[in-house]
């Protein structure tokens, strides 16, 4: 029984991993809709990190937002809400931080699941 419990442990980390990063594309794809129909120069986005059942959110400039997705790995959470397993935070601002997607499975969803890749 032993020899089962790694692999039982990796596939729950696995399955980790995969819901966290799909709940963060999906915070993605609410601020990017918000992005869409901001008017103004602010607008007021959903944290888009993969806690279960946030809905927190970050009132942000468009500008400040699009700085954040720069690239398809990373995302706009707010302090205490990064998840060690999956994100790297690689910047910190007084009322959020940009995150990105550590191991190759997590980044793989966020590539896949991104609507700016060509």
């Amino acid at each position: 029984m032993t020899t089962q419990e790694p692999a039982a442990n990796d596939n729950a980390e696995a399955r980790l991993k995969r819901r966290a990063t799909m709940l963060e594309v999906n915070g993605r794809r609410v601020n990017e809709a918000i992005e869409r129909g901001g008017r103004g120069g602010s607008a007021v986005f959903v944290c888009e990190c993969g806690n279960l059942g946030c809905g927190d959110t970050i009132e942000l400039s468009i500008a400040a937002y699009e700085s954040v997705r720069t690239d398809f790995d990373r995302f706009l959470v707010l302090p205490g809400h990064e998840i060690d397993a999956v994100d790297r935070v690689v910047e910190r601002h007084p009322a959020h931080l940009v995150v990105v997607k550590r191991g190759p499975e997590a980044k793989a969803v966020a590539r896949a699941a991104d609507q700016r890749t060509p």
